[in-house]
């Protein structure tokens, strides 16, 4: 009897913690995948600084705790202030395992989870971001602090990362990660569903302007200077289209362009400056051309998006990048900084309809089978519950 019963006891409920700087980016990138554990059992506790996205997090039935993650760098002060927070977070919740999301995270969550004995962390190195390809000396000296301190991780076998491209596979595994504990995971998956090809080909695109599309946060180190240039190129040449910038400016970043640039080039016919936008699946459905020079990328979530409407896209011929626009085959590839080679390109796709449909059907196809939500979500859930096994 006694047997019997202690077989009807529910087994306790594996918890998941993710830790990630922006509630509205965990939405973007990691929220189907937080579905996909829950619905595997797992409890959801999420750790960012919560704003509006939080409203619809909790109404999905994630807790979440509100975390003042430091902004604009790692400076001692603030960020022993956010490891503190973090150890706190740790040894109440007592999680099975912590995702952390993005370098800053990393860096951060996986010492406050070392000292409060997490069992085992899977850390997304999404992109290396602006210190690992600036060269002023704030950032040298970035750089090097973040090596450092991944190479110390890197003696912990509880710390295991995932990264979205082959070049920062390779930069990781030359820090001492390998085995189980280092995979390459391209990307944070799409929805098929939510992003999908125009239906039908506008009849009037031979009158009216071409639309290029720029998705990101407003930063030099997206190649927003070698934008503005290549379209100023294009313009001085009589070719004049339409060339939208959707994201924000973000202040408290270093690599952030001012207001008054954007102000500036809007003044002067260059580009149309549309801010943050929530729906974004309808302007890439406005759009003939995604267009991203970035010096360096994770797997940039902005093309993703582009390639599963069916867009071709232009991009800088950098990590990350070019695990998506397949020169030739899903797009064109530029030289990184190259302002001359860029205008080309958009122009070479945006002259060429035939050219660019077949680039952008051959993108879909590509995101369908290998980058698509299911994908994804699959194959962290795997380098996750491995951890716990």
């Amino acid at each position: 009897m006694t047997r019997l019963f202690a077989n009807t006891i529910p087994k306790k409920r594996k918890k998941l913690l993710f830790v990630c700087s922006e509630d509205w980016y965990f939405v973007s990138h990691r929220l189907a995948l937080a579905r996909a554990a829950q619905m595997r059992g797992w409890e959801i506790v999420i750790a960012c600084r919560a704003n509006e996205a939080a409203i619809g997090l909790r109404e999905e039935g994630f807790r979440v705790i509100d975390l003042k993650i430091a902004r604009g760098g790692l400076s001692p002060v603030s960020s022993l202030a956010t490891i503190s927070a973090l150890w706190k977070i740790m040894r109440r919740e007592k999680p099975d395992v912590v995702v952390n999301i993005a370098i800053q995270c990393v860096i951060l969550s996986v010492l406050a989870g070392l000292l409060a004995g997490v069992s085992h962390s899977v850390n997304m190195v999404t992109g290396l971001g602006f210190v690992f390809v600036s060269n002023d000396r704030k950032a040298r000296l970035v750089r090097a602090v973040i090596s450092f301190i991944l190479r110390i991780y890197a003696f912990f076998p509880s710390v295991g990362v995932i990264v979205q491209n082959r070049d920062d596979h390779a930069l990781i595994s030359e820090f001492g990660f390998s085995g189980a504990r280092l995979s390459l995971i391209k990307g944070s998956g799409v929805d098929l569903q939510k992003y999908i090809p125009k239906l039908v080909v506008r009849e009037d695109e031979s009158q009216s302007p071409k639309t290029a599309i720029f998705v990101a946060r407003m930063l030099w180190s997206k190649g927003l200077r070698e934008l503005i240039a290549a379209i100023d190129l294009l313009q001085r040449k009589g070719r004049r289209y339409r060339v939208w910038l959707v994201g924000d400016v973000d202040l408290a970043n270093p690599d952030s362009a001012a207001v008054s640039d954007l102000e500036k080039w809007q003044q002067q016919g260059l580009v149309e400056w549309l801010g943050r936008r929530s729906d974004i699946p309808a302007l890439l459905n406005q759009s003939d051309l995604a267009v991203l020079p970035s010096w360096r990328e994770g797997l940039p979530k902005s093309l993703l998006e582009a390639a599963a409407c069916g867009l071709a896209m232009v991009a800088t011929d950098v990590p990350g990048c070019r695990e998506i626009v397949k020169h030739n085959e899903t797009g064109l590839l530029v030289p990184l900084l190259d302002q001359q080679a860029l205008a080309d390109a958009i122009e070479a796709l945006m002259e060429d309809d035939t050219r660019r449909y077949r680039l952008g059907r051959q993108a879909r196809i590509m995101v369908e089978e290998e980058l698509c939500d299911a994908v994804v979500v699959q194959k962290t859930l795997a380098v996750i519950e491995a951890g716990t096994s």
